[in-house]
């Protein structure tokens, strides 16, 4: 049985420029994916929390 560990000695090879543009292009979109549904899900509950709580007005003495 082989090593796998000894095929990483070998120098990586470079990698495509137009599959770099193109991880990195996936990757901004997932990014901007996230917030987006940041946006309307974990906010959400805290803006609908705060619309619908009871404000108190102080009393004046």
């Amino acid at each position: 049985m082989d090593n796998p560990f000894k095929k990483l000695v070998h120098p990586p090879k470079e990698a495509p420029e137009k599959l770099k543009e193109k991880v990195m292009a996936d990757i901004a979109a997932f990014k901007l994916f996230k917030d987006f549904a940041g946006l309307f899900s974990s906010n959400y509950a805290d803006a609908a929390e705060s619309f619908f709580k009871k404000r108190r007005k102080p009393k004046n003495k």
